[in-house]
Protein backbone atom coordinates (compact mmCIF):
# COMPACT_ATOMS: atom_id res chain seq x y z
CA UNK A 1 0.00 0.00 0.00
CA UNK A 2 1.22 3.28 -0.78
CA UNK A 3 1.49 6.17 1.22
CA UNK A 4 0.34 9.91 0.67
CA UNK A 5 2.79 12.82 1.52
CA UNK A 6 1.83 14.44 4.58
CA UNK A 7 2.82 17.63 3.00
CA UNK A 8 1.08 19.02 0.31
CA UNK A 9 2.74 21.03 -2.90
CA UNK A 10 3.22 24.38 -2.13
CA UNK A 11 0.79 26.33 -4.33
CA UNK A 12 -2.02 25.22 -6.46
CA UNK A 13 -1.56 24.37 -10.04
CA UNK A 14 -4.41 23.92 -12.66
CA UNK A 15 -4.45 20.19 -13.57
CA UNK A 16 -1.92 19.33 -10.25
CA UNK A 17 -2.23 15.62 -9.12
CA UNK A 18 -2.71 15.99 -5.41
CA UNK A 19 -6.54 16.00 -5.26
CA UNK A 20 -6.18 12.69 -7.40
CA UNK A 21 -4.48 10.34 -5.31
CA UNK A 22 -7.28 8.08 -4.30
CA UNK A 23 -8.51 7.88 -8.08
CA UNK A 24 -4.97 6.80 -9.35
CA UNK A 25 -3.50 5.03 -6.03
CA UNK A 26 -4.32 1.55 -7.00
CA UNK A 27 -2.85 1.79 -10.68
CA UNK A 28 -0.11 4.54 -10.90
CA UNK A 29 2.44 2.40 -9.40
CA UNK A 30 4.90 -0.27 -11.47
CA UNK A 31 4.91 -3.78 -10.95
CA UNK A 32 8.83 -3.41 -10.52
CA UNK A 33 11.46 -1.65 -9.40
CA UNK A 34 13.15 1.36 -11.71
CA UNK A 35 16.25 3.41 -10.73
CA UNK A 36 14.83 7.41 -12.38
CA UNK A 37 11.49 8.61 -12.27
CA UNK A 38 11.05 11.34 -15.07
CA UNK A 39 8.61 14.02 -14.48
CA UNK A 40 7.95 14.86 -18.37
CA UNK A 41 5.59 18.06 -17.25
CA UNK A 42 6.44 18.47 -13.72
CA UNK A 43 3.92 21.58 -12.64
CA UNK A 44 4.14 21.99 -8.86
CA UNK A 45 5.67 18.55 -8.34
CA UNK A 46 2.48 16.60 -7.12
CA UNK A 47 3.81 13.51 -8.63
CA UNK A 48 7.28 14.16 -7.81
CA UNK A 49 6.72 14.18 -4.06
CA UNK A 50 4.02 11.08 -4.45
CA UNK A 51 7.60 9.50 -5.85
CA UNK A 52 10.39 11.04 -3.67
CA UNK A 53 7.37 9.47 -0.70
CA UNK A 54 7.78 5.94 -2.06
CA UNK A 55 10.24 5.39 -3.35
CA UNK A 56 13.06 7.44 -1.62
CA UNK A 57 16.29 6.38 -3.34
CA UNK A 58 14.82 6.79 -6.99
CA UNK A 59 16.64 9.83 -8.90
CA UNK A 60 14.20 12.16 -9.82
CA UNK A 61 13.94 13.88 -12.85
CA UNK A 62 11.60 17.06 -13.23
CA UNK A 63 11.22 18.82 -16.69
CA UNK A 64 8.77 21.13 -17.61
CA UNK A 65 8.80 23.47 -20.47
CA UNK A 66 7.79 27.01 -18.84
CA UNK A 67 11.65 28.68 -17.98
CA UNK A 68 10.10 30.97 -15.34
CA UNK A 69 8.73 28.44 -13.30
CA UNK A 70 12.02 26.15 -13.93
CA UNK A 71 13.98 29.17 -12.96
CA UNK A 72 12.38 29.25 -9.53
CA UNK A 73 12.90 25.80 -9.15
CA UNK A 74 16.53 26.12 -9.54
CA UNK A 75 16.68 29.43 -7.20
CA UNK A 76 15.25 27.64 -4.75
CA UNK A 77 17.31 24.44 -4.88
CA UNK A 78 20.74 26.76 -4.81
CA UNK A 79 19.60 29.50 -2.79
CA UNK A 80 17.65 28.03 -0.34
CA UNK A 81 18.76 30.27 2.65
CA UNK A 82 18.36 33.40 1.48
CA UNK A 83 14.67 32.44 -0.10
CA UNK A 84 13.85 31.60 2.56
CA UNK A 85 14.44 34.77 4.05
CA UNK A 86 12.50 36.81 1.66
CA UNK A 87 9.83 34.85 1.66
CA UNK A 88 8.96 35.03 5.43
CA UNK A 89 9.95 39.08 4.84
CA UNK A 90 7.02 39.25 2.73
CA UNK A 91 4.42 36.99 5.13
CA UNK A 92 5.76 39.09 7.94
CA UNK A 93 4.52 42.10 5.37
CA UNK A 94 1.45 40.82 4.50
CA UNK A 95 -0.44 38.54 7.14
CA UNK A 96 -1.11 42.12 8.96
CA UNK A 97 -3.10 44.08 5.75
CA UNK A 98 -6.49 44.27 4.68
CA UNK A 99 -7.74 42.85 1.40
CA UNK A 100 -7.08 46.11 -0.66
CA UNK A 101 -3.72 46.26 1.01
CA UNK A 102 -2.73 42.77 0.21
CA UNK A 103 -4.34 43.17 -3.59
CA UNK A 104 -1.61 46.67 -3.96
CA UNK A 105 1.36 44.32 -2.01
CA UNK A 106 0.65 41.48 -4.92
CA UNK A 107 0.48 44.24 -7.86
CA UNK A 108 3.60 45.63 -6.78
CA UNK A 109 5.42 42.26 -6.10
CA UNK A 110 4.61 41.30 -9.86
CA UNK A 111 4.98 44.77 -11.67
CA UNK A 112 8.74 44.31 -9.93
CA UNK A 113 8.91 40.52 -11.34
CA UNK A 114 7.76 41.82 -14.78
CA UNK A 115 9.64 44.50 -15.26
CA UNK A 116 12.47 44.29 -13.54
CA UNK A 117 13.32 41.87 -10.25
CA UNK A 118 16.92 43.52 -9.19
CA UNK A 119 17.89 39.72 -9.04
CA UNK A 120 17.15 35.75 -9.00
CA UNK A 121 16.55 35.56 -6.18
CA UNK A 122 13.86 38.63 -5.68
CA UNK A 123 12.09 37.54 -8.79
CA UNK A 124 11.85 34.03 -7.30
CA UNK A 125 10.69 34.73 -4.15
CA UNK A 126 7.98 37.24 -5.69
CA UNK A 127 6.63 34.25 -8.11
CA UNK A 128 6.31 31.76 -5.60
CA UNK A 129 4.67 34.19 -3.19
CA UNK A 130 2.06 34.66 -6.19
CA UNK A 131 1.67 31.60 -6.72
CA UNK A 132 0.71 30.42 -3.25
CA UNK A 133 -1.96 33.00 -3.08
CA UNK A 134 -3.50 33.55 -7.04
CA UNK A 135 -6.46 32.85 -8.80
CA UNK A 136 -6.84 28.97 -8.51
CA UNK A 137 -3.27 28.12 -9.62
CA UNK A 138 -3.94 29.35 -12.96
CA UNK A 139 -1.09 30.31 -15.05
CA UNK A 140 -1.50 33.38 -16.88
CA UNK A 141 0.69 35.49 -19.25
CA UNK A 142 -0.05 39.08 -20.95
CA UNK A 143 1.70 41.16 -23.41
CA UNK A 144 0.93 44.23 -21.17
CA UNK A 145 3.15 42.53 -18.58
CA UNK A 146 5.94 42.10 -21.07
CA UNK A 147 4.57 38.12 -21.94
CA UNK A 148 5.29 36.72 -18.63
CA UNK A 149 3.82 35.56 -15.37
CA UNK A 150 0.79 37.89 -14.69
CA UNK A 151 -2.25 35.83 -13.05
CA UNK A 152 -4.39 37.62 -11.04
CA UNK A 153 -4.80 37.31 -7.33
CA UNK A 154 -6.94 34.95 -5.05
CA UNK A 155 -9.57 35.54 -2.31
CA UNK A 156 -6.61 37.24 -0.21
CA UNK A 157 -8.27 35.58 2.56
CA UNK A 158 -4.52 33.77 4.02
CA UNK A 159 -4.41 33.37 7.73
CA UNK A 160 -0.56 32.60 9.27
CA UNK A 161 -0.82 28.55 9.12
CA UNK A 162 -1.35 28.88 5.72
CA UNK A 163 2.33 29.64 5.11
CA UNK A 164 3.41 27.18 7.42
CA UNK A 165 6.68 26.59 6.44
CA UNK A 166 6.95 22.44 6.42
CA UNK A 167 5.50 22.66 2.63
CA UNK A 168 8.18 25.24 1.59
CA UNK A 169 10.71 23.14 3.02
CA UNK A 170 9.51 19.69 1.76
CA UNK A 171 9.24 21.47 -1.59
CA UNK A 172 13.05 22.60 -1.49
CA UNK A 173 14.33 18.79 0.02
CA UNK A 174 12.65 17.58 -3.35
CA UNK A 175 14.14 19.88 -5.62
CA UNK A 176 17.64 19.61 -3.61
CA UNK A 177 17.77 15.89 -4.51
CA UNK A 178 16.11 15.78 -8.38
CA UNK A 179 17.50 16.98 -11.56
CA UNK A 180 16.06 19.98 -13.00
CA UNK A 181 15.52 20.18 -16.78
CA UNK A 182 13.49 22.91 -18.95
CA UNK A 183 12.59 21.81 -22.79
CA UNK A 184 10.90 19.66 -24.83
CA UNK A 185 9.66 16.38 -23.08
CA UNK A 186 11.83 14.36 -26.39
CA UNK A 187 15.07 15.82 -24.93
CA UNK A 188 14.82 14.36 -21.69
CA UNK A 189 16.10 10.72 -20.60
CA UNK A 190 16.86 9.00 -17.06
CA UNK A 191 19.78 6.93 -16.16
CA UNK A 192 19.00 3.18 -15.98
CA UNK A 193 15.74 1.40 -15.73
CA UNK A 194 13.32 4.55 -15.73
CA UNK A 195 9.29 5.09 -15.19
CA UNK A 196 8.31 8.34 -17.40
CA UNK A 197 5.47 10.00 -16.54
CA UNK A 198 3.54 13.09 -18.58
CA UNK A 199 0.56 15.03 -17.61
CA UNK A 200 0.77 17.05 -20.51
CA UNK A 201 -1.60 20.21 -21.38
CA UNK A 202 -4.79 18.20 -21.60
CA UNK A 203 -6.83 17.72 -24.91
CA UNK A 204 -10.14 19.95 -25.10
CA UNK A 205 -9.20 22.14 -22.01
CA UNK A 206 -10.37 25.54 -21.92
CA UNK A 207 -6.85 26.60 -20.52
CA UNK A 208 -4.45 29.01 -22.28
CA UNK A 209 -1.20 27.34 -22.19
CA UNK A 210 2.06 28.88 -23.33
CA UNK A 211 2.33 27.64 -26.34
CA UNK A 212 -0.13 25.53 -27.77
CA UNK A 213 -0.28 22.06 -27.35
CA UNK A 214 -1.65 20.29 -30.54
CA UNK A 215 -3.57 16.71 -31.44
CA UNK A 216 0.04 16.39 -33.38
CA UNK A 217 1.57 16.83 -30.08
CA UNK A 218 -0.49 14.55 -28.13
CA UNK A 219 0.32 11.95 -30.73
CA UNK A 220 4.34 12.26 -31.05
CA UNK A 221 4.28 12.37 -27.01
CA UNK A 222 2.22 9.41 -27.18
CA UNK A 223 4.99 8.10 -29.83
CA UNK A 224 8.03 9.06 -27.71
CA UNK A 225 5.95 6.80 -24.09
CA UNK A 226 5.98 3.95 -26.67
CA UNK A 227 9.11 4.12 -27.78
CA UNK A 228 10.23 3.94 -24.00
CA UNK A 229 7.90 1.58 -23.25
CA UNK A 230 9.60 -0.83 -25.99
CA UNK A 231 12.59 0.03 -24.61
CA UNK A 232 12.11 -1.68 -21.58
CA UNK A 233 10.90 1.40 -19.34
CA UNK A 234 7.83 1.64 -17.07
CA UNK A 235 6.09 4.77 -18.62
CA UNK A 236 2.61 6.39 -17.95
CA UNK A 237 0.57 9.22 -18.97
CA UNK A 238 -2.80 11.29 -17.67
CA UNK A 239 -5.05 12.75 -19.69
CA UNK A 240 -8.84 13.79 -20.13
CA UNK A 241 -11.56 11.17 -22.21
CA UNK A 242 -13.28 13.05 -24.44
CA UNK A 243 -14.59 9.33 -26.35
CA UNK A 244 -13.67 10.01 -29.78
CA UNK A 245 -11.41 6.63 -28.95
CA UNK A 246 -8.08 9.06 -29.52
CA UNK A 247 -6.29 7.07 -26.51
CA UNK A 248 -7.34 3.34 -27.93
CA UNK A 249 -6.14 4.10 -31.27
CA UNK A 250 -2.73 5.85 -30.56
CA UNK A 251 -1.66 3.08 -27.75
CA UNK A 252 -3.27 0.37 -29.18
CA UNK A 253 -4.31 -2.94 -27.17
CA UNK A 254 -0.65 -3.59 -25.39
CA UNK A 255 -1.41 -0.42 -22.92
CA UNK A 256 -3.54 -0.29 -20.47
CA UNK A 257 -6.00 2.42 -20.58
CA UNK A 258 -7.39 3.36 -17.04
CA UNK A 259 -10.52 6.06 -17.01
CA UNK A 260 -11.07 7.98 -13.45
CA UNK A 261 -13.18 10.42 -12.63
CA UNK A 262 -11.44 13.91 -12.62
CA UNK A 263 -11.76 15.45 -9.17
CA UNK A 264 -11.38 19.01 -10.08
CA UNK A 265 -12.59 21.90 -12.16
CA UNK A 266 -9.77 23.95 -13.73
CA UNK A 267 -9.49 23.05 -16.88
CA UNK A 268 -12.34 21.16 -17.47
CA UNK A 269 -13.18 21.75 -21.20
CA UNK A 270 -16.55 21.81 -23.23
CA UNK A 271 -18.04 18.76 -20.96
CA UNK A 272 -19.12 20.56 -17.79
CA UNK A 273 -20.22 17.34 -15.98
CA UNK A 274 -19.11 14.05 -15.80
CA UNK A 275 -15.71 14.70 -17.02
CA UNK A 276 -13.05 11.56 -16.97
CA UNK A 277 -9.38 11.33 -17.11
CA UNK A 278 -7.46 8.77 -18.74
CA UNK A 279 -4.48 7.00 -16.88
CA UNK A 280 -2.67 5.01 -19.57
CA UNK A 281 0.49 2.51 -18.43
CA UNK A 282 2.47 -0.16 -19.69
CA UNK A 283 1.96 -2.33 -16.66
Amino acid sequence: MREKPEVKPPFKWTGGKNRMWDAYSSIFWPNGKFDTFVDLFCGAGSVSMWIKKNYPDVKIVMNDNNAELMEMYRTIKNQYAAFEKQYLAYVEQYLPLKKEDRKKLYLDLKTEYCFGAPSELVAATNLYFMLQINFNGLWKIYKKWGGKYSSAPGTLKEKAAFFDLSRTRAFHSLLKEAELCCGDFEDVSGNGKCYYYADPPYRDSVMKYDGAFTDDDQVRLVNFLKSKSDEGHFISESNKEVGDKFWQANFGDDHNINVVPALYTAGRGTSLRNVKEVLVTNF
